[in-house]
């Protein structure tokens, strides 16, 4: 039996034109960088950019339950790791909502 989790969005369109908005803003500042990890996406975001990555975090946090978060801060530069993974097709959703298509 697949006990993983429905991959449900409970954003409007509206609110996911916003939210990508958001993260391509912070995606595209330089200081961010993401690559595809077993079962998801992991981010690195340098101290500045630290803030605005972990508030777009807790955002999904509250419209995709789907995706297990996990937010750790890194004591040696000073920046913080996010893992986003998901179970089942969900990993293959996040892979398509963060990392470019080549």
């Amino acid at each position: 039996m697949d006990s993983s989790r429905p991959v449900v969005c409970t954003l409007t369109a509206a609110d996911k034109r916003d939210r990508g908005g958001a993260w391509a803003k912070v995606l595209g500042s330089g200081h961010v960088t993401r690559e595809r990890i077993p079962g998801g996406i992991a981010f690195r975001a340098a101290p500045g950019a630290s803030a605005a990555l972990v508030e777009l975090v807790d955002l999904e946090r509250e419209c995709c339950a789907w995706i297990d978060f996990k937010v750790d801060q890194d004591t040696v530069t000073g920046g913080t790791n996010v893992f986003l993974t998901a179970e089942g097709e969900g990993e293959s959703v996040l892979a398509g909502m963060f990392i470019p298509a080549s």
